[in-house]
């Protein structure tokens, strides 16, 4: 088992302890340090997968399927920001600082 202890943390709050498990239990000190390194990278590798998938939009439709997943992927690409296009989805509000649109009828 592998302790992780913060020392300090921005603000009021109060670190609690992280618990790794190892399943080698001949372990030394420098298999442990970047054991715990390579806790900290997972954070970063989340982030970035994060920003993925809300960059090619896969967080707003309901995808059902692998097909419709690369569908959605290549129309998300394809699409460039200087074509002006805005894309499949809806727009839901008027840019800022401009007037939402008008509904005549």
């Amino acid at each position: 088992m592998i302790r992780l202890t913060v020392e300090h943390l921005p603000g009021d709050r109060h670190p609690e302890p992280v618990w790794l498990w190892c399943s080698d239990p001949e372990a030394g000190s420098d298999r442990v340090d970047r054991l715990w390194q390579m806790f900290l990278r997972r954070f970063d590798l989340e982030h970035t997968f994060r920003l993925f998938k809300q960059t090619l939009g896969w967080t707003a439709p309901r995808i059902r399927s692998p097909e419709a997943a690369d569908r959605w992927t290549w129309i998300v690409i394809t699409r460039t920001p200087s074509s002006g296009s805005p894309g499949p989805w809806p727009r839901t509000c008027a840019a800022p600082g401009s007037a939402p649109p008008r509904r005549d009828g």
